[in-house]
Order: C-alpha cells, then structure tokens, then sequence
C-alpha cells in the first residue's frame, strides 16, 4: 500500500464510521457506536500496518506542537468549567437540571484534570 491507498483508506473508515454512529444515533442505539468505534480503530491500525512507506508521517515538531496544544486545551477548558460550574450552581436551586448540569461540568474538569495528571506521571516514569 502507498501512501495515496493509505489516506483513502483513512478517509473511506472515517466516512462509515460518521455514516454509521449518524444512523445508530438515530435510531436510538447507543451501543453500537462503541462497537464501530473499536472496528474503526482496528481498520486504521490494519492500513497502518499495510502502509510500506520508508517516508516519514510525523516528526517531533508535531508531537511537540500536540503537546502544546493539549496543555492549553486542558488549562483553558478547566478555568472556563470551573467558572460555569460556579455560575451554574448560583443559577440552580440545588435540583434539578441546571444543578445537575454543574455538578456534570465540575466532575468532568475534575476527571480532565485527575487523568492529564496520571498519565503525564506515567509516561515521564517511562521515559526515564
């Protein structure tokens, strides 16, 4: 395979997979989606795998600017998710929706924060 057949092959999963969550959504079933997205990933790593190329796909610059861009992902979405969280909660009367609604946000930017924290203290342990 080269790397024209490769990013077809990319682009043809990405394409079944929208088409098939779309339909699966609409049709008011939530499991199957998980199961398109496992095939999904399993036909990428395929391509990948088949993809006899000596070019190279990514350098470190890429990592680099991934990084980056997931350090100020996380810190932009906890600050703004905290202060929803408190705005949410002064809105709310502690029940129903928009309290429910708070208490979603703040445990997502605490779960956000909890695994950035646990896996950057794996991968250093492993680049040691």
């Amino acid at each position: 395979m080269n790397t024209k057949q490769y990013k077809i092959c990319r682009f043809s999963i990405i394409i079944v997979l929208a088409m098939s969550i779309s339909i699966s959504i609409s049709l008011e079933n939530y499991y199957l989606p998980v199961i398109f997205m496992l095939s999904s990933m399993a036909g990428m790593y395929y391509c990948r795998k088949q993809l006899k190329t000596e070019k190279v796909m990514v350098d470190e610059r890429d990592y680099q600017v991934a990084g980056n861009a997931a350090r100020y992902t996380i810190f932009i979405y906890g600050w703004l998710g905290a202060i929803g969280t408190f705005v949410l909660m002064a809105l709310s009367q502690k029940e129903g929706v928009i309290y429910a609604l708070s208490q979603y946000l703040a445990f997502s930017v605490c779960f956000l924060m909890l695994l950035n924290a646990f896996l950057f203290k794996y991968l250093s342990k492993r680049n040691k």
